[in-house]
């Protein structure tokens, strides 16, 4: 169960109006930090020699492989995909 915070009265404009400030600096960094991470995450890699470019190719084509041999052995299971959804 999620916990309240209690929440304090305030007792003037000047007092909302530092409150909604601090809200949005704490807001703002927190947005720094989500597009700092979300930068890293998409980042491109650095360039690749050939032989790194030859060994991401395989992989990703071992990948797709996979990929198709799982759709069809779901799709022989179940006879069609929109099967799969209703057992």
């Amino acid at each position: 169960m999620a916990r309240k915070k209690r929440i304090r009265p305030y007792q003037s404009l000047e007092e909302i109006q530092m409150r909604k400030e601090q809200l949005s600096e704490v807001i703002d960094l927190e947005n720094q930090e989500i597009k700092r991470l979300w930068d890293q995450l998409a980042e491109k890699d650095e360039e690749l020699s050939r032989g790194e470019q030859i060994a991401q190719f395989i992989k990703y084509g071992f990948m797709a492989y996979d990929g198709f041999m799982t759709f069809r052995k779901l799709k022989n299971s179940y006879g069609s995909i929109l099967n799969i959804f209703r057992r």
